[in-house]
């Protein structure tokens, strides 16, 4: 038998996005440092948290049009900081839906039918614009209530496709956390978006790690078994610096926070491997599908 051998892997180059949006505290002369100093490449977002919790005034004030061009101008030309443009580039678009309140709750039906607030539909359909024209990618924020009265990751997919966007850039946020069963996992991977397993090691909604853990590993199973190890990313949504503040007795969660950054690979890649999955398998959530997601560009 003849025996033929696999094109060699190009080499494998570190890269951490940075999911700060605009308006918590992103600092790309920072991020570039860091990226300078480790060889990692570091990916930032253009973009903002839920409008409950940001979208400061002057941006609720412009025209999805202008903030189409602010998200281009972001990628192509350079990040904003402290009202001075850096010429350090973002390589992705952040949008954001939810209440985001200390007692969680779902978001009211908004003016356009949909649990999204007015601002925040302005905001996704202007990624939505601006991902079209740039070809970026777009991760998404969403809040975990929700998933008890709809489906929010459906909801922004079906504003980013009006205007034009590639839901296989798309990586939606905070799926596994607290999702009314499978299936609205399954609807979204089935209009092509991609899907984050996010918050390993942090019991959002959740009184324990290892509780959440074990039901996101349990979903990871079932996708993968349906076909959609290609749909699915891992991360950890893992605060370093929080604008609100420290942990209080009325907002303990920051605590929870704290998870070690070498928890992946020392819990949770094995929890996975007990179940099945191999290191191929691992391999193409954490390197080969954000290969294809996310711009290879880096801040160095």
């Amino acid at each position: 038998m003849k025996h033929t051998t696999s094109p060699p892997r190009p080499a494998l180059v570190a890269f951490c996005p940075d999911m700060t949006p605009c308006e918590v505290g992103r600092h790309p002369e920072l991020m570039q440092r860091v990226a300078q100093k480790t060889g990692v490449n570091v990916i930032a977002v253009t973009g903002f948290f839920p409008e409950r919790m940001g979208i400061p005034y002057w941006f609720r004030r412009q025209t999805v049009e202008e903030l189409a061009d602010f998200y281009v101008r972001d990628l192509t030309e350079g990040m904003v900081f402290a009202g001075t443009k850096t010429g350090i580039k973002a390589g992705a678009i952040k949008i954001a839906t939810g209440q985001e309140s200390v007692m969680p709750m779902p978001s009211p039906i908004g003016p356009n039918g949909r649990r999204i607030h007015a601002y925040e539909d302005r905001l996704i359909r202007a990624a939505g614009r601006a991902q079209k024209a740039t070809g970026c990618c777009v991760n998404t924020h969403t809040d975990p209530m929700d998933y008890t009265v709809t489906n929010p990751g459906i909801e922004q997919l079906d504003i980013l496709e009006e205007e034009g966007a590639d839901p296989g850039k798309v990586i939606i946020g905070h799926a596994f956390v607290e999702p009314q069963g499978i299936g609205q996992i399954v609807e979204i991977v089935e209009r092509g978006a991609n899907v984050q397993v996010d918050h390993i090691g942090i019991p959002w909604r959740h009184d324990s790690s290892e509780g959440l853990d074990e039901s996101m590993a349990n979903m990871m199973c079932e996708l993968a078994s349906r076909g959609y190890l290609g749909q699915m990313v891992i991360t950890y949504d893992r605060w370093f610096f929080n604008p609100r503040g420290a942990a209080t007795e009325d907002n303990p969660q920051l605590l929870n926070e704290k998870v070690n950054l070498g928890y992946l690979f020392e819990s949770f890649a094995p929890r996975l491997k007990k179940k099945g999955f191999r290191g191929e398998d691992l391999e193409k959530m954490l390197v080969d599908n954000p290969r294809r997601i996310l711009p290879m560009s880096s801040l160095h």
